[in-house]
């Protein structure tokens, strides 16, 4: 009876810890204005219109999870442009990895897979242990790798606006889209799904 006890906990144990991560879905639609009926929920930047789908979580392979929400930019005329944000947690609830890609029409934007830089060796007796500004945390890092990529591909954008008049996201998302900030906008998603994380 004992063994069948013991075997029973160290199940319990490792489904327990298989499933450290979770995503609180409810929380992150009620930072966002709530969720409708349609599962998106619309708020505004900027004076500007967008939407969030409901995310889709997976959990992956040894407890970690897999987050992937679609947010689309709703200008009042033209078409509306979608971005994707993918996001990989570790089981302690760390960011290991995140993905932004930005499509409308035939256009694509894409900052590659961004990926957590290795942990640091303890430090070896004698050396004291820095407390990490709230900025310089690994999973900060990623985030601002991942926003550089960004501007990065949107910089390329910009290398290729021949027009020289026109903003170069008139040109291709729409008249609409010159003035709105779409790098704020996914970082508000961003920071909403890490704090919607644990």
């Amino acid at each position: 009876m004992k063994t069948i006890l013991t075997i029973v906990a160290c199940s319990l144990s490792l489904s327990l810890s298989a499933s450290a991560v979770s995503f609180d879905a409810e929380a992150f639609g009620s930072a966002l204005n709530g969720w409708r009926k349609n599962r998106t929920a619309s708020y505004s930047v900027d004076n500007h219109s967008y939407r969030t789908h409901r995310p889709t979580v997976t959990q992956t392979h040894g407890g970690g999870m897999f987050v992937s929400a679609r947010v689309d930019h709703c200008p009042r005329g033209g078409k509306a442009t979608s971005s994707y944000i993918e996001l990989v947690f570790s089981g302690e609830g760390h960011l290991l990895s995140g993905q932004i890609r930005i499509k409308v029409g035939e256009k694509s934007l894409n900052t590659g897979q961004v990926v957590r830089a290795p942990e640091k060796p303890a430090p070896t007796e004698g050396e004291a242990e820095q407390d990490l500004e709230p900025w310089k945390t690994p999973t900060m890092q990623v985030v601002m790798d991942l926003f550089s990529a960004l501007d990065s591909e949107l910089g390329k954008l910009e290398k290729d606006d021949t027009k020289g008049k026109r903003d170069v996201f008139g040109r291709i998302f729409g008249q609409d889209f010159g003035s709105a900030d779409l790098a704020a906008a996914l970082r508000h998603n961003v920071n909403l799904m890490l704090g919607s994380a644990g």
